[in-house]
Parts: C-alpha cells; structure tokens; sequence
C-alpha cells in the first residue's frame, strides 16, 4: 500500500527516530509544566495543526 513507518520517515530525513521521539516528548513535558507553572491552558502556549 505504500505505506512507512515512523523510523522510516526520519531515516529518510537523516534523523533518528528515538532521537526525534525524545525531543518531541520532551517538548511536550516543557509546554504542560510552562502551562501549569503559570496557570494558563496549554493551548495558549501551543495548538497543534
């Protein structure tokens, strides 16, 4: 069906998939910790497409 994985797809760019999976979550940890921290909803600080 011509469908990839994940680990595919940053192969592809030249990234690693585990790195990419750390940074991303730990992205998310930062914006909910930065939200509750200053009593705001997370969607004023990111609103994901």
């Amino acid at each position: 069906m011509g469908l990839k994985t994940l680990s595919d797809h940053f192969n592809e760019q030249g990234a690693d998939f585990g790195e990419e999976i750390e940074r991303r979550a730990s992205d998310a940890k930062l914006i909910m910790e930065t939200a509750e921290k200053y009593g705001i909803p997370v969607e004023m600080l990111w609103k994901p497409s």
